[in-house]
């Protein structure tokens, strides 16, 4: 199945190599270019200014390749913008796109202001605005949360890894979980078993894993 879904995803690469992202993050081929840019937060850095309307971008990495979940929103518009990017759902393909298994699903969600200000008040205590955590590692294959914004004018970018007491203690995702439409769907962390293969591929370099770390101005690959 693994090696029809690669067939498949690699088949609407060269079809579709050339076509407008569109959906951007939720586009798969943009996905494949830009990904560390975005969870970055590069393009909040670029507009982050005093005086700019604060924007917030929270990731929960549920291993790669199984489940992220994306929130988005700004002090402006106060909507919650949620898109889900699964392992491939091939039900969801048609000959009119073949890219349509990878995209993500979306979901849109209004906050009023006393949700704004309890999701800043949840991040602010869990660290999301002060020292970043340098040196945490993130690996594609665990549980984290990785955050970039934009608040009081000021970016930084940092990430609570599970397990550990930080991400234990930390209330944003639960409140973030509250407004996602599939939060019954939400791969909460588990222990995961010995996967021979996933050893044996990634002793190999085979697999598309990869690894993130918190420096003091971003992230470092």
């Amino acid at each position: 199945m693994k090696a029809l879904i690669g067939l498949l995803f690699s088949t609407a690469v060269l079809l579709g190599g050339c076509a407008e992202p569109g959906d951007g993050i939720g586009n798969p081929l943009y996905r494949k270019l830009h990904w560390f840019s975005f969870v970055g937060g590069e393009d909040l850095r670029a507009e982050c200014r005093a005086g700019a309307p604060d924007r917030l971008r929270l990731v929960y990495n549920a291993q790669w390749g199984e489940q992220v979940r994306v929130y988005e929103w700004d002090s402006a518009a106060r909507d919650l913008r949620i898109r889900v990017i699964g392992s491939g759902d091939l039900t969801r393909l048609t000959s009119a796109d073949l890219l349509a298994p990878w995209r993500a699903e979306e979901a849109h969600v209004p906050l009023s202001g006393e949700d704004h200000q309890a999701l800043i008040a949840a991040l602010a205590e869990a660290g999301a605005f002060g020292a970043p955590a340098v040196g945490l590692d993130l690996p594609s294959q665990d549980y984290y949360w990785l955050a970039a914004t934009c608040h009081d004018g000021r970016f930084t970018v940092t990430g609570w890894r599970w397990p550990s007491s930080a991400f234990e203690a930390a209330r944003f995702p639960a409140l973030l979980f509250a407004h996602d439409p599939g939060r019954a769907g939400v791969a909460l962390p588990a222990e995961r078993g010995f996967d021979p293969v996933w050893a044996d591929a990634a002793q190999r370099g085979a697999t598309n894993g990869f690894l993130l770390t918190i420096g003091r101005d971003g992230l470092v690959r």
